[in-house]
């Protein structure tokens, strides 16, 4: 059976999907022989040139909205006759943006549809349009749909109305040789200038409900030394509103924007930090607390979507419409050391559930079936 995965939203500086299309990938070629990978990032993978299909860049994320075409372009085109001429037997895309009319079977991987969810929040006519009206159609057209948690496959299957029967949940994992408790984080945080503080990690987009977060900081700045570290890439648009808030509650100084740090430097942050928190309306799966946990660090999570999955009893989950319950949690964690290393040493456990290896291997056994099937 010869794999093919279509990867072309791999960038340089991976991000959500980028990093499940990774690590997804290089746990697949451990377990499959014959893969190709069709990516514009070949170095992103630990793989052997001959299994990788060059991609043109224009495809990446990073390019916006000309990225988005240009994957839309690519994936309604070259990729069906690519993976025929190519003779896969299934392919997989580690993305939402699949193929129309495949000319192999397609296994869609689905890690959410916010934007239908919420589309005040996402105004982008391009996103509205893909979610409403390509998106199904893809699905249908697909053998098998893989959703990133039961919370998605609900989502899919009241929206898109697909069979329950066709959408697999396969959690994501994570990198254990990367992520786990570092006792020596200062070298890394004072990078930064961080000492004491409280570490949010992910795109700072509307649905993340940073604006919350901020706002329940502020009811307990003025009883911790804290920082409140906001990590992750920014919409411009948000994050100038996000910065005008910070200004008009007095906390400038105290609300740090670090933008996209060096994957390297993440369970440093993570280590270092005295709580993780994360209140976002919705959430496809929630890697950032799982790699939070990983590293032992507290998490208070919104008690929505995804994040009861990933979190389980190993943090605290809130409202994440209520700020005065967020900032509550919060100040506990801070001032109760007892409550810090129950939730710690929970975490660590939550977190050894899940594994690249897991998520690669349940992926597999769905392209197996499918190939079987054709």
């Amino acid at each position: 059976m010869r794999i093919g995965i279509s990867a072309p939203i791999v960038e340089p500086n991976p991000t959500g999907v980028g990093v499940y299309s990774i690590n997804l990938v290089n746990e697949l070629a451990k377990l499959c022989d014959d893969l190709l990978v069709y990516t514009s990032d070949p170095s992103a993978f630990q793989l052997d040139p001959v299994k990788v299909r060059s991609v043109s860049p224009l495809t990446r994320p990073e390019r916006g909205l000309t990225g988005f075409l240009s994957r839309m372009i690519w994936m309604q085109s070259s990729l069906p006759a690519r993976a025929f001429l190519d003779r896969a037997s299934v392919i997989l895309s580690t993305g939402s943006e699949g193929t129309l009319l495949p000319l192999v079977p397609q296994v869609v991987t689905v890690h959410d549809i916010i934007p239908l969810l919420f589309p005040s929040l996402h105004p982008h006519a391009s996103e509205l349009i893909f979610f409403r009206y390509l998106l199904p159609r893809v699905l249908r057209r697909s053998s098998a749909v893989i959703a990133v948690s039961q919370s998605t496959k609900k989502d899919i299957i009241k929206l898109y109305h697909l069979p329950a029967e066709k959408v697999h949940v396969i959690y994501e994992g994570y990198d254990m040789e990367l992520f786990y408790p570092h006792q020596d984080t200062q070298n890394i945080t004072k990078v930064y200038g961080l000492e004491h503080y409280i570490h949010y990690g992910g795109n700072v987009l509307p649905h993340k409900n940073v604006a919350t977060l901020i706002r329940a900081f502020g009811l307990i700045a003025s009883k911790v030394p804290h920082q409140l570290v906001l990590q992750g890439r920014r919409d411009s648009k948000y994050a100038a509103d996000l910065e005008t808030m910070v200004a008009k509650l007095g906390l400038e100084g105290r609300v740090v924007f670090l933008g996209y740090v060096p994957l390297n430097h993440l369970p440093y942050l993570y280590s270092g930090a005295t709580v993780f928190a994360t209140v976002s309306l919705s959430e496809g799966f929630g890697l950032p607390p799982l790699e939070a946990m990983a590293c032992g660090t507290p998490v208070v999570a919104s008690k929505t979507s995804s994040l009861p999955e990933v979190v389980g009893d190993a943090g605290i989950l809130v409202d994440p419409n209520d700020a005065e319950q967020i900032a509550e949690a919060l100040l506990g964690v801070i001032e109760h050391p007892d409550l810090r290393a129950e939730l710690s040493r929970k975490a660590l456990n939550r977190a050894a559930l899940f594994s690249w290896n897991k998520t690669a291997r349940q992926t597999l056994e769905v392209l197996q079936s499918v190939a079987r099937d054709r």
